[in-house]
C-alpha cells in the first residue's frame, strides 16, 4: 500500500510518498506554503490549493491516481486553527495511544477524497494554573505540533532506554522530554533558529556573517561563543561578531560558529533551568536539519560527557515523520481498516 504523509509548518510543507510494503520513501515534494499564508490572507484557501497541487504533482510523477493511495496522514501546523482541520492539543504526558485517540479521519475534495488522518500536537499540562498565576507559571506552558510525530519516529530508529530528551532544532528549537516508557512528558521551545536568521538578516551583523551562516563546524569557535555568552551575556556577545570582523583575522564561517555557540548556550540554559531531575536523563537524540543538528550535538558533548548523545543522520530525520505517523496510526483502532 502506498500512502502520502504531509508535514506542514509555518512557512513550508513537505509531502512524502511512502510504500508500506517496502518501507521506503519513494518520492517527496516541498511546497512553499504554510500557516503563515493563512494568517496573512485570513483564510486557508491558498494553503489547501497549494497542498492539492503538490499532491497532484506527486501522483503524476509516480504514475499514480488517487485510488492508488490507501490513506494520507497530516501533522504539524496543519491541525492548528490556521491550518486545514483544527484538533486541540493533547495534554501531556502523552504516548502514541493518546495521540492516536484524538486523531481524526477526514475526506476533502482538495485532497482528492483520499482519507486523511489529521494528527494532533501536544501541550504541557500545567497543574492549578489560572489567569491569576499565569505570570508565575508561564515557563511551564508550551505547545508543539509535528514534533511529537518526529520524536516517536526518531525513537523507533534508536535503541534507547531510560529517561531522555529529544532535541529538534529548526526555526524554533524544541526540546521534548521522554520517560522510560517512551511517552512524551513535556516540551520546551525557544526562538533559537529564528534568532540566528533574524539577526543575520536585519542587523549590523549582516555584513559580518554570510547568508548561509554556518558552512562547516568549527568546534573551537562554537565553544568560545558558548563560553562568551555565559560570561558576557547574549547581546554583548552578539556585538563581538562585529568586533571580530573589524579587528580579528577570522573568516565568516568562524564568526558564524561563534555566533551559533552563543545562541545555543541560551537555548541549553533554558532547557537546564527547566529540568527538575537532570541527573535522571540518560540520553539525548538530536534531530532536525544541519548544521544546527551538528552544532547541538557538539555543544551537548561539550557540556557533559555523562550523557549518551545520538545524532540522527539525514535519512533518519527524513524517515522520522513517516515512521512516527505509522506508529501512531497503528495504535488507533478506528483507523486500522485503512492500514490492513
Amino acid at each position: 500500500m502506498k500512502v502520502i504523509l504531509i508535514d506542514s509548518g509555518t512557512t513550508n510543507s513537505r509531502l512524502r510518498l511512502y510504500d508500506r510494503k517496502t518501507s521506503q520513501i519513494l518520492d517527496s515534494e516541498k511546497v512553499q506554503v504554510g500557516v503563515r499564508d493563512t494568517a496573512i490572507s485570513g483564510n486557508n484557501h491558498h494553503l489547501k490549493a497549494q497542498l492539492s497541487e503538490g499532491i497532484a504533482r506527486l501522483l503524476t510523477k509516480n504514475h499514480l491516481t488517487p485510488v492508488d493511495i490507501g490513506y494520507m496522514a497530516a501533522s504539524g501546523m496543519i491541525t492548528s486553527n490556521l491550518g486545514i482541520y483544527e484538533i486541540p492539543h493533547v495534554p501531556s504526558p502523552a504516548g502514541m495511544k493518546d495521540i492516536a485517540k484524538y486523531s481524526k479521519v477526514i475526506k476533502l475534495k482538495e485532497f482528492f477524497d483520499i482519507p486523511c488522518i489529521f494528527i494532533p500536537g501536544m501541550k504541557n499540562s500545567v497543574k492549578h494554573a489560572s489567569p491569576n498565576d499565569v505570570f508565575a507559571r508561564i515557563n511551564d506552558f508550551d505547545v508543539m505540533r509535528g514534533e511529537e510525530v518526529e520524536s516517536f519516529g526518531l525513537m523507533k530508529q534508536f535503541n534507547v532506554t531510560g529517561k531522555g530528551m529529544m532535541v529538534l532544532p529548526g526555526s524554533h528549537t524544541k526540546f521534548v522530554a521522554v520517560d522510560d516508557q517512551k511517552d512524551l512528558q513535556y516540551c520546551l521551545s525557544t526562538l533559537g533558529g529564528e534568532t540566528l536568521h533574524a539577526l543575520q538578516k536585519e542587523t549590523i551583523l549582516s555584513s559580518s556573517l554570510e547568508q548561509s551562516l554556518v558552512e562547516s563546524i568549527d568546534k573551537e569557535m562554537l565553544e568560545l561563543g558558548f563560553e562568551a555568552a555565559k560570561k558576557y551575556g547574549l547581546t554583548r556577545t552578539f556585538y563581538h561578531i562585529r568586533l571580530f570582523h573589524l579587528f580579528a583575522n577570522l573568516d565568516a564561517n568562524q564568526r558564524a560558529n561563534y555566533f551559533a555557540g552563543a545562541v545555543i548556550y541560551n537555548d541549553l540554559q533554558a532547557l537546564f533551568q527547566s529540568i527538575e531531575e537532570i541527573d535522571e536523563i540518560k540520553w539525548f537524540i538530536v534531530g532536525g536539519s544541519d548544521p544546527l543538528r551538528k552544532v547541538f550535538t557538539h555543544l551537548l558533548r561539550f557540556v557533559s560527557k555523562e550523557w549518551e548523545i545520538f545524532e540522527a543522520d539525514d535519512s533518519q530525520v527524513e524517515y522520522s515523520v513517516v515512521l512516527g505517523a505509522e506508529e501512531i496510526i497503528s495504535r488507533c483502532s478506528e483507523l486500522n481498516s485503512l492500514i490492513d
